[in-house]
């Protein structure tokens, strides 16, 4: 593929909680914040549209690619994809090194089979979201890359954990005509 990695980016909690039926996140989490901007920093971005509208004005140098059935919605700033092999194909095609996909929680359910990495932050509470994050453990195929634990304090109400995943082996799910292009 040309080596475009494909990363997921994600806060969860302990119950893989990573977002409110209301939308937006159960927690504020300045640390996850910083961590957050600082890794997708320049980066395309894959997101759904109600994340992506949620974030309105975080993509001040970043190329997102919005993942939406509707066929007639245009992003403000960014491109419209209608599945996540478009969106794939859509990022190798702008050159991009890393596709990182930022939520919601059917856009990570469509787009784990595709990932080569995980950008976890386990955040160390039960903080009763209702979307949740989806099962990655039943793939056996990752190693942890890096693990770093950061305790609560002042400005953080929660301690939080980022952990760093690989995939071992390409997922056999992957489209292979992507390989191709």
């Amino acid at each position: 593929m040309g080596g475009m990695k494909i990363t997921m980016i994600a806060a969860l909690d302990r119950d893989r909680a990573i977002g409110t039926a209301q939308g937006g996140l159960p927690w504020r989490l300045p640390r996850d914040v910083s961590h957050f901007r600082a890794y997708t920093q320049g980066k395309h971005l894959l997101l759904g549209r109600r994340t992506y509208e949620e974030m309105t004005g975080w993509f001040t140098d970043h190329t997102p690619l919005v993942l939406t059935r509707r066929r007639d919605y245009v992003p403000p700033v960014g491109r419209a994809a209608h599945t996540v092999d478009e969106a794939v194909a859509e990022a190798f095609e702008l050159g991009a090194p890393e596709l990182v996909v930022c939520g919601g929680a059917s856009v990570y359910l469509a787009a784990l089979p595709y990932a080569d990495e995980l950008r976890l932050t386990w955040i160390d509470a039960d903080c009763g979201g209702t979307a949740r994050f989806p099962d990655h453990e039943a793939d056996h195929d990752w190693e942890t890359l890096e693990s770093v634990r950061h305790e609560a304090d002042a400005e953080n109400a929660h301690a939080m954990t980022f952990v760093a995943l690989r995939r071992l082996r390409p997922s056999s799910l992957r489209p292979s005509r992507l390989h191709l292009l």
